[in-house]
């Protein structure tokens, strides 16, 4: 699924008006702050950017900072204590989502019926013939349709916070705007359960519980298994990052790459230590590395890893042209090839899948890859 521009997402949704519609929002009162830490999350236990007050009924969710928080109640089953809040109809809601990466939630709890709009919906995949006939097309690269939107009758509208893209959106139109944060989660459970968030909107709790827990299950089953595994044989060094405009980056060790390997049974070269030693600049929450520096870093590796667009494929051809300093004699490469896989898109409730694909490879004699695997291996050098 295609979204917006990848990066860091940062900026917070901040259109908080009055308005008497479908959706009606008020504000805390001058100079009252949200102490975050002391924020409830019954019944969420990865997700550090939403959950829930009052036994479920009131949903609350930040914008990936933790600086500003956000209540949301359905009509007459609860209130917010502090702070902004929105309150929803009962159900049944009718839901508009202008991030694609929101889609696989819908669609895994069996409401389309209530998926009014999309944006980007030209782009989103897989979906059944009869799913886009009965769902609106919001638009896309050149924004968002007020007119459709209107013409869905969305009760609300989901979006992130990077950038404002709904800014004026909810005081022309009536309808309020849910921006979140999941891309920020720092653990692949994290963003999964966000399919929770989902069920609430679409007063389908239990069915997300269910599907949450059986993803959960799955993935802490080959986490315990590439433990078992890494302790016989060890956790091989992996190398990863991105290269665009003559810069490497790489994700600095508090994030997801670093956790999925980790978890993987490897060992992320890109840690505190690493970047002590070589004195790698930090901006935002990647380290900018130099050509030589990669190549030092990368000699003591035992694999190395890419997240790549490649229609026509990828091969140890590609790699090596990308990286003509490095020596990959004796390495695991591997890659994820997004023209191939929804790695932007459905992964985000596929972590367990995506775990054993990359265990399968760090670990082949513990994990077999999937039919259409997240990540395989590109060659392995003598």
């Amino acid at each position: 699924m295609v979204q917006m521009p990848l990066g860091g997402l940062r900026e917070v949704f901040g259109v908080l008006l009055l308005v008497v519609c479908q959706g009606c929002i008020q504000s805390a009162a001058p100079g009252e702050v949200q102490n975050l830490k002391a924020l409830e999350s019954d019944g969420v236990s990865w997700a550090t950017g939403f959950g829930f007050k009052d036994a479920g009924r009131v949903l609350w969710v930040t914008d990936g900072e933790g600086s500003d928080t956000v209540h949301w109640v359905k009509e007459g089953r609860g209130q917010w204590p502090t702070g902004e809040g929105y309150i929803l109809p009962a159900s049944p809601l009718r839901l508009a989502t202008w991030s694609t990466t929101h889609v696989p939630f819908v669609l895994a709890l069996g409401v389309d019926q209530q998926w009014v709009a999309s944006g980007y919906l030209d782009r989103v995949r897989p979906l059944a013939d009869t799913v886009q006939g009965s769902c609106l097309n919001l638009g896309g690269d050149a924004g968002i349709s007020e007119e459709t939107l209107l013409a869905s009758q969305a009760d609300v509208l989901t979006s992130y916070p990077f950038g404002d893209p709904m800014e004026g959106v909810e005081s022309r139109t009536g309808v309020p705007v849910l921006a979140m944060a999941e891309y920020v989660e720092a653990h692949p459970l994290g963003r999964a359960e966000y399919v929770k968030l989902f069920g609430w909107l679409l007063d389908q709790s239990g069915r997300a519980d269910s599907v949450f827990q059986a993803i959960e299950g799955r993935y802490l089953k080959q986490v315990q298994l590439a433990l078992e595994g890494s302790e016989k044989t060890g956790r091989p060094s992996v190398f990863t990052g991105s290269f665009s405009g003559g810069q490497w980056t790489a994700p600095t060790e508090r994030g997801l790459v670093a956790r999925m390997i980790q978890d993987a049974g490897g060992h992320y070269v890109f840690d505190a230590q690493t970047a002590a030693d070589y004195g790698l600049r930090q901006v935002g929450n990647n380290y900018e590395v130099e050509p030589e520096q990669c190549a030092l870093i990368a000699e003591g590796c035992e694999a190395w890893g890419r997240v790549v667009y490649a229609p026509s494929g990828w091969s140890m051809a590609d790699v090596q042209a990308e990286a003509p300093w490095c020596n990959f004699s004796g390495k695991t490469v591997f890659h994820c090839n997004t023209a191939e896989v929804d790695y932007f898109g459905t992964a985000i409730l596929e972590p367990d899948r995506m775990l054993k694909d990359l265990l399968s490879v760090l670990h082949p004699d513990l994990a077999k890859p999937s039919a259409s695997p997240y990540f395989q291996r590109t060659g392995t050098t003598e």
